[in-house]
């Protein structure tokens, strides 16, 4: 799905119809904090996996935290990003190259909230069952679905934010 969504960006990402473009509306300090945030919450989402191979209760609930609230940071700064390009008039409706962004970008934070979502259930699970091995597998494959997420976005942060600043 995310290489349809990459591919599609690249083709209409100068197809801005006369409107603003991504050097005029990206905010690169909001993205290096965006980007910050998701990968500090894929640090602690490393040491929640540590924890768990160890089957220490609290230390995997305490990467499970920082992991929900960093990535509830990064999904904050983003909606505020798409917030504030709305107001400037940049909707997706806009032009080809927002449509595009809105879907690349819109797509990467609907995958975060999921995974968030996921987490929390993930928390009850352990605080109710401990370290039962279907438990510890599914923590497991969050980890692994995080970690992804991570990775899409240093391709969105490096196809979209860096490139798109460029003449």
């Amino acid at each position: 799905m995310f290489s349809a969504l990459f591919a599609s960006y690249a083709v209409l990402a100068k197809a801005s119809a006369s409107g603003l473009t991504g050097a005029q509306l990206f905010d690169q300090r909001n993205v290096a904090m965006e980007t910050a945030l998701l990968l500090l919450s894929s640090y602690s989402c490393g040491m929640m996996s540590l924890s768990i191979n160890s089957q220490r209760y609290i230390a995997t609930l305490l990467g499970a935290v920082m992991t929900f609230l960093l990535g509830a940071a990064f999904l904050a700064l983003e909606l505020r990003e798409f917030q504030g390009m709305i107001a400037l008039g940049a909707a997706p409706q806009r032009s080809a190259f927002l449509s595009a962004f809105f879907t690349l970008v819109g797509s990467h934070g609907l995958h975060v909230t999921v995974g968030l979502a996921w987490l929390i259930l993930m928390m009850v699970q352990l605080s109710m069952r401990g370290f039962q091995d279907v438990v510890v597998r599914r923590l497991h494959c969050f980890s692994l679905f995080w970690h992804a997420l991570d990775i899409i976005w240093v391709l969105i942060f490096t196809v979209v934010y860096l490139m798109g600043v460029l003449p």
